[in-house]
């Protein structure tokens, strides 16, 4: 266990179990202070949830609109493997993403999608392209345009010290190879998606692009049946795509 966090995540928890026994071998011994006793504990016990998920760091997530949502897939296809029209695969990929941010357990950050009508009045400030950082090219965004006190209030309203654009999200025709006496490959469905990270400072923290929402190793039969495009089989490869967001999102925090 080398990395600082982690002992400070367990010195934490540590602390936490050694005043739980302290009050309960308190709260034992003085009968005539029972009632103040379980008030203390009650206030304790709320004290110390909150010291310990009030250092998580807040970040907005920011999905693409339509225009950033491109498939080698025919819709038609999609929609079939979602049991949903075609008017809907956009949506509901989009809900199955940020439902994924929103459930994504972790002990540094908390992930707050921003809701569509709260987002809309800030659209016109964000402006989609074809960018490059630290040496690499991405599809990133520009926010040049995004007024330093609109960004700020953004931010303040959900308390938060991050906001996540996702930039493009690239459904690609692949192959999946199963294992066995008889080697036959699968058609299957590589998800792409392209990513910035600003701080509250509206500074760019990262660009990523081309970073894989990878599934199942081994998918079974039904999985591949639906060729890794119904939302109900991509939950692990989206939850596999946010471990990477966080890894960029400890780098600036390490540093």
């Amino acid at each position: 266990m080398s990395n600082p966090k982690d002992r400070k995540f367990v010195i934490a928890r540590y602390e936490a179990i050694l005043f739980r026994r302290l009050l309960h071998s308190f709260f034992v011994r003085n009968d005539a202070n029972k009632w103040a006793l379980l008030v203390f504990l009650v206030l304790g016990t709320t004290l110390l949830s909150f010291a310990q998920t009030s250092n998580k760091k807040r970040v907005l997530v920011i999905p693409p609109s339509r225009f950033e949502f491109v498939s080698e897939f025919d819709l038609e296809l999609i929609a079939e493997k979602n049991e949903v029209p075609v008017s809907k695969v956009f949506l509901t990929y989009e809900k199955a993403l940020l439902s994924a941010f929103s459930s994504y357990g972790d002990e540094n950050f908390e992930f707050v999608p921003v809701q569509a009508e709260v987002l809309r009045s800030y659209k016109k400030f964000i402006k989609y392209k074809y960018g490059k950082f630290d040496g690499k090219h991405y599809n990133g965004v520009d926010l040049k345009q995004f007024p330093e006190q609109n960004f700020t209030q953004l931010l303040e309203a959900h308390q938060a010290d991050f906001v996540i654009f996702i930039t493009w999200y690239d459904i690609q025709k692949e192959a999946f190879a199963r294992r066995g006496n008889q080697t036959k490959r699968q058609k299957y469905a590589g998800h792409y998606l392209d990513y910035a990270i600003f701080n509250l400072f509206k500074q760019q923290v990262t660009g990523m692009g081309k970073v894989k929402a990878n599934g199942a190793k081994e998918p079974n039969d039904l999985e591949i049946s639906f060729k890794l495009l119904r939302v109900k089989e991509l939950r692990l490869a989206y939850t596999n795509f946010i471990g990477t967001v966080v890894d960029q999102l400890n780098k600036p925090i390490d540093n």
